[in-house]
C-alpha cells in the first residue's frame, strides 16, 4: 500500500513538475488564452508589498531571456516580475495574417495577461518592438501603466501612414543609408527560409561585434539578403557566449521569425490600425506616468537623435522624462544590463515609487 501511494505523490509531482517550470530567477513559466483565442506564454513572479510589477516586453530578434539579467536584480529588490514571449516568439502563438500583429489587437492581449493575475496596473518597459507594443498599451489602456521605460526604440507617436519608398529615400539623403531598407527583405516569401538556411551569418549581422556591421551588412536594402546568402560571419560581442548563440540559433529554428512586426509598419498597416482605432485625447502617454528612455550611442539604426525628436514633440510637454546614453549598441539591455538594472532601481524609487498610491 505504502508503494502504491509513494508511486501516485511521485507521478503527481511530475506531472506539477511538468506543468509549472520554474526558470533560474524564480519566476514561475505559465499560460494563458486570451480573449481573441491566442496561447500567451510568460514567466512571472509577484510583488512584494508596496512596490509594482514590472512588464518587460521584448523585440526581434529578441526573447524574454535577454530580460533575465535586468530582471531578475530588480526582482531581488522586490518588484514584480512579468516577461511574455511577444506574440509569434516562443512559446507563444504565431499567427500567420500580419493584421493579428497590430497595435489595438497586442495592447488587449497584454491586458488580458494583467487581468489573468489581477494586476491593475504595471510599470511596462520595452525593448525594440517591445517599445512599440508598451506604445500601444498607453494608447490603449493608459489606466493599466503607471510608468513607462523606453530603450533603443522610443515612444511610438501616432502618423498617418506613408509611401515607405519614399521614407527609405529621405533615410539616405539625412542619414547616408536606409536606416529600414532591411524590412523589405522581412517582408519577402521566403526570408525565414534563407534566414534558417544561414543562421550563423544571421547571429553574426543582427548581433554584431562591431556596430558599423549595419550600416554595411543589414539596414541598406538589399545588403542583408546578400550577406546572409554569402555566409558574412563575424565574432559575436563580448556580452554574448557561445551558449547564448547556441539559444538563439535553437530558439528560431524551433520557432521561426515573426517577420509580421516589419510587414505591418512597411505595408503601413500599422498606422493605419493607430489611426481607427487611437482616440485623439490618447495619442501619447497620462502626464502622470514618468518615462525612462535608454538608448545606445552606437545604434546604427534606433539613432539616439530619433528617439530624442520623438520626445520633443509637444504630446510631451509636461512629461516627467528621464532620458540615458549608454555606450552600447541596439543591444544595450545585454552589454549595460547591470548599469541600466541600477539605472532602473533608482529612477523607480525617485520617479515612480513617489507617485503610486499606499
Amino acid at each position: 500500500m505504502k508503494s502504491i501511494l509513494l508511486q501516485i505523490f511521485l507521478l503527481s509531482f511530475a506531472l506539477l513538475s511538468a506543468a509549472i517550470a520554474v526558470d533560474t530567477s524564480g519566476s514561475l513559466s505559465k499560460n494563458v488564452i486570451v480573449s481573441r483565442g491566442l496561447n500567451y506564454h510568460y514567466l512571472y513572479t509577484p510583488a512584494q508589498p508596496s512596490k509594482p510589477t514590472l512588464l518587460f516586453c521584448h523585440g526581434f530578434p529578441s526573447n524574454a531571456r535577454d530580460w533575465h539579467p535586468i530582471a531578475s536584480t530588480l526582482q531581488a529588490k522586490g518588484y514584480g516580475v512579468l516577461i511574455p514571449d511577444m506574440l509569434g516568439n516562443g512559446g507563444t502563438a504565431k499567427p500567420t495574417d500580419p493584421a493579428a500583429f497590430v497595435n489595438s489587437l497586442i495592447s488587449r492581449d497584454i491586458v488580458d495577461i494583467l487581468d489573468a493575475e489581477k494586476l491593475d496596473t504595471v510599470v511596462a518597459v520595452g525593448h525594440d518592438w517591445g517599445s512599440k507594443v508598451i506604445s500601444g498599451v498607453a494608447n490603449h489602456f493608459p489606466d493599466r501603466v503607471s510608468a513607462y521605460a523606453f530603450f533603443a526604440v522610443p515612444f511610438e507617436v501616432v502618423v498617418p501612414p506613408t509611401n515607405f519608398t519614399a521614407e527609405l529615400a529621405q533615410q539616405r539623403a539625412q542619414y547616408g543609408y536606409e536606416l529600414y531598407g532591411y524590412w523589405l527583405f522581412m517582408e519577402a516569401p521566403d526570408a525565414n527560409a534563407v534566414m534558417l538556411a544561414h543562421m550563423d551569418s544571421f547571429v553574426s549581422i543582427l548581433f554584431p561585434n562591431d556596430p558599423a556591421i549595419w550600416k554595411t551588412h543589414f539596414a541598406p536594402t538589399g545588403v542583408f539578403r546578400k550577406s546572409l546568402e554569402e555566409n558574412y560571419l563575424a565574432p559575436l560581442p563580448s556580452w554574448m557566449s557561445e551558449g547564448d548563440k547556441e539559444y538563439v540559433v535553437d530558439f528560431y529554428r524551433r520557432g521561426g521569425f515573426p517577420t509580421s512586426w516589419y510587414t505591418i509598419m512597411a505595408t503601413g498597416l500599422s498606422q493605419a490600425d493607430d489611426e481607427k482605432t487611437i482616440p485623439d485625447a490618447q495619442k501619447f502617454p497620462p502626464a502622470r506616468a514618468p518615462i525612462y528612455f535608454g538608448v545606445g550611442q552606437q545604434d546604427a539604426i534606433c539613432l539616439p537623435e530619433i528617439g530624442y525628436q520623438a520626445f520633443a514633440n509637444d504630446g510631451f510637454k509636461g512629461h516627467n522624462i528621464t532620458i540615458k546614453e549608454y555606450p552600447g549598441d541596439h543591444w544595450l539591455i545585454r552589454s549595460e544590463a547591470a548599469e541600466i538594472a541600477s539605472d532602473l532601481e533608482g529612477w523607480l524609487e525617485n520617479s515612480v515609487l513617489p507617485i503610486l498610491p499606499l
